[in-house]
């Protein structure tokens, strides 16, 4: 009966265990503030993963200042801007969170949330909703927004 006990106890400590929480949770806010500069800039289309655009490597560059009152600056600038919506310059501010995702506000329709993941002064950002025309034929497509920065 013992010996029943402790491989039931076993068992129930070993798989209670490997079930954890399996929400995200962003860094902290304190250690995102600061200057970002954009390494990688990818939209992945939503309706066939295996078509997506690095605006980076168009030519492209950009930058995420995260501030510590919450305020937020995202600037994209071209060099010969390819045309369409992320084929001008872009200019975007509004406030930032960082709890279960890292959110950047610009209005009440527009927000952007990503899964946040912070090593050292490496930042990566993925999966926050867009959309982007792939094929130039002027319709815009639903698309994830991802970004690797470089603390500046």
């Amino acid at each position: 009966m013992f010996r029943k006990s402790a491989v039931l106890l076993l068992f129930v400590a070993f798989f209670g265990t490997a079930c954890g929480d399996d929400d995200p949770v962003a860094p902290p806010e304190a250690s995102l503030v600061g200057t970002w500069n954009v390494m990688a800039l990818e939209l992945v289309s939503n309706t066939n993963p295996n078509v997506q655009v690095d605006l980076i490597r168009l030519g492209a560059t950009a930058t995420l200042v995260l501030q510590q009152n919450n305020d937020f600056a995202f600037s994209l600038t071209w060099a010969n801007p390819p045309g369409g919506v992320w084929g001008t310059d872009i200019t975007e501010d509004g406030t930032w969170s960082s709890t279960d995702v890292l959110t950047l506000t610009t209005s009440p329709t527009n927000t952007w949330q990503f899964e946040a993941s912070l090593n050292g002064d490496s930042l990566i950002l993925t999966e926050a909703d867009t959309s982007y025309d792939f094929d130039g034929d002027g319709n815009v497509e639903p698309a994830s927004f991802n970004m690797d920065l470089a603390r500046d």
